[in-house]
């Protein structure tokens, strides 16, 4: 029987939750918006520009603190509500836990390059970085698609396996985008 509480997998399936959420929030409205040139014209390129900019830092940085270690500091240390977390102090079937285990290794090929950007700048402003301009948590075309996919498998697993449920996200996201963007070309109307 799994170690997690019913509290502790509601509230790691929430944060996995959220985290979508953002990412979609961001890919619905600028990567895949077909009126996408309408947030680009002067009137609005500024406010849109600096929104897609907080989207980004914000998915990339809730990304980041999924993958950090259970347990930190040391002695004096804090447990991490991340994904290591869920594996290391669930006290899964060996089952369940080799495929957590390789759940998290495959979803590490994107974690990896974000979690440098946020030690470099999403959570610090590195000099160096900072002056030369460095290229940080980049990462190929579709990377994130497979990522999100992962995740769900790995949040369903838990779920299903403490809460007898699936994990379902939060898929309204781009209904939410859609109804913004049809008032918003509305009122550039007038």
């Amino acid at each position: 029987m799994p170690a997690h509480s019913k509290e502790v997998i509601n509230t790691f399936c929430e944060l996995c939750d959220w985290l979508l959420q953002i990412w979609q929030t961001r890919k619905y409205l600028f990567d895949e918006n077909p009126n996408e040139a309408a947030l680009k014209t002067p009137r609005h390129a500024h406010f849109f520009y600096r929104l897609q900019v907080v989207l980004q830092e914000a998915w990339l940085h809730q990304l980041a603190k999924l993958h950090d270690p259970a347990v930190q500091g040391g002695s004096n240390g804090h447990i991490n509500l991340s994904l290591n977390y869920i594996i290391e102090y669930g006290q899964w079937d060996h089952v369940t836990k080799t495929t957590l285990t390789d759940l998290l290794a495959e979803m590490s090929t994107l974690a990896k390059p974000i979690k440098d950007a946020r030690n470099k700048v999403l959570s610090h402003n590195d000099l160096a970085v900072l002056l030369n301009a460095t290229e940080l948590g980049s990462f190929d075309a579709g990377a994130d698609e497979i990522y999100f996919r992962k995740l769900h498998k790995f949040a369903s697993l838990v779920s299903q396996t403490v809460l007898g449920e699936p994990f379902v996200f939060d898929d309204l996201v781009q209904n939410d985008v859609d109804a913004f963007m049809k008032t918003f070309l509305l009122g550039t109307r007038i």
